[in-house]
């Protein structure tokens, strides 16, 4: 068998794309560390990868078994901390104890088996069974969180895959390299067509692998865009929810309100005839300076209930100001404008107020003036027509109504 490319070929490209990664995941851990878990984590991977394999194959180090073992131990440290990058993105609890004393212990003994192992096979099959156990972690943590969030599946799914093969791939070579210690082959220094082989497809699928983190890098910036985005909306609802309604009922105040009947009077030739009504509650002073205040704005929450629930989905109701109210009943024609407005009164007549409010002798009831709208009228005109016949109810006693 064999290979092209020999290893200083291989190592000057992989550290070539590393140092770029780096440089790059850097400058994003600058600008991004505070919303991305685990990019540090990621940016210290490719620093350590850059600074092991410059090691391993620069004469920096004059003791190359000593720069050896540098080098893989520096590897292995960025791998343990892309594994810690991964759960931090995740959000997953790992055992970080356990992964340093593995750490430990793998560093221990490449060390012993480069000073004490002549045949490379052997320091082969260490190295390759403890890239096995990481990447076996990678893949039990990525399968975990796949499905996580979709913004990360397919980043995750291609990950995933990539590690897959790479697992695959070194299955094999550990395999192999069990063969050729069992038939006593000798390898007499690190390398050979198959580990070459196996160097060059790494360095392809980690090429993939920092381009999939880039992916989640990515997708998590504008998952947190999207996210900020609807809370921003919803904020911007809740406050033109809080500008529009009244604290007390919960029903439209007196500006939205307003504005409405604006609208309406506006479109006058294509929203039809609409009734408009002004309710005022009939002796609520005497319910107040009898029961208290605090008691008389229950019976104003309790009416503004009995209003919302009395009224069609196509009609709107609020409250105009003090004990007063505003319905604009939709589509509503002469005949049913008097028994729609009855009935409101019924309601809130059979109501049983006294036993509801644990108030004893408590009565409530309504006065309305309504306005049925023929299409000529300012808004401003069906206001003054409107609170016209409110003052022509009241006079004439309690729970009495007056229309035009």
């Amino acid at each position: 068998m064999s290979f092209p490319y020999d290893q200083s070929i291989i190592a000057f490209f992989s550290l070539f794309f590393y140092a770029l990664f780096a440089l790059f995941y850097f400058s994003l851990w600058l600008g991004n560390h505070k919303r991305i878990a685990g990019l540090g984590y990621w940016t210290i991977n490719l620093v350590l990868q850059v600074v092991g394999k410059a090691i391993a194959i620069s004469p920096l180090l004059p003791n190359t078994q000593f720069a050896t073992v540098l080098g893989y131990v520096l590897t292995s440290g960025g791998a343990v901390c892309f594994y810690f990058g991964l759960a931090a993105f995740t959000n997953t609890s790992i055992n970080k104890k356990f992964y340093y004393c593995f750490f430990v212990a793998f560093a221990l003994l490449i060390a012993w088996s480069v000073h004490s192992i002549p045949n490379s096979y052997g320091r082969s099959l260490i190295y390759g069974l403890a890239v096995l156990f990481i990447s076996t972690r990678y893949l039990s943590l990525i399968w975990k969180n796949l499905r996580s969030n979709p913004w990360f599946f397919k980043p995750f799914l291609l990950l995933f895959v990539l590690y897959s093969i790479m697992t695959g791939f070194n299955i094999l070579r550990i395999s192999l390299d069990v063969v050729a210690l069992l038939r006593g082959e000798l390898l007499e220094t690190f390398d050979s067509p198959l580990l070459r082989i196996n160097q060059f497809l790494t360095l392809a699928l980690l090429i993939g692998v920092n381009f999939c983190t880039l992916m989640l890098t990515n997708n998590k910036l504008l998952s947190d865009l999207a996210k900020e985005s609807q809370e921003k909306d919803a904020a911007m609802e809740k406050l033109k929810v809080t500008a529009e309604h009244d604290r007390l009922t919960g029903l439209l105040n007196r500006g939205a309100l307003d504005a409405y009947l604006e609208s309406l009077v506006g479109q006058s030739k294509e929203s039809g005839r609409w009734l408009v009504s002004m309710v005022d509650i009939d002796n609520f002073k005497a319910i107040n300076d009898t029961y208290g205040h605090e008691a008389g704005d229950l019976v104003l929450y309790r009416l503004a209930s009995i209003f919302s629930s009395s009224i069609r989905k196509q009609d709107t109701v609020g409250r105009w100001g003090g004990d007063e109210f505003l319905f604009i009943l939709k589509d509503v024609s002469s005949d049913e404008a008097a028994d729609l407005v009855r009935r409101l009164h019924e309601h809130v007549a059979l109501f049983d107020w006294s036993g509801a409010l644990h108030l004893p002798g408590l009565k409530v009831c309504i006065s309305s003036g309504y306005y049925l709208y023929n299409g000529n009228e300012t808004k401003t005109e069906i206001l003054r027509i409107t609170d016209s016949n409110l003052y022509a109810a009241k006079q004439q006693g309690r729970n009495q109504w007056v229309g035009s």
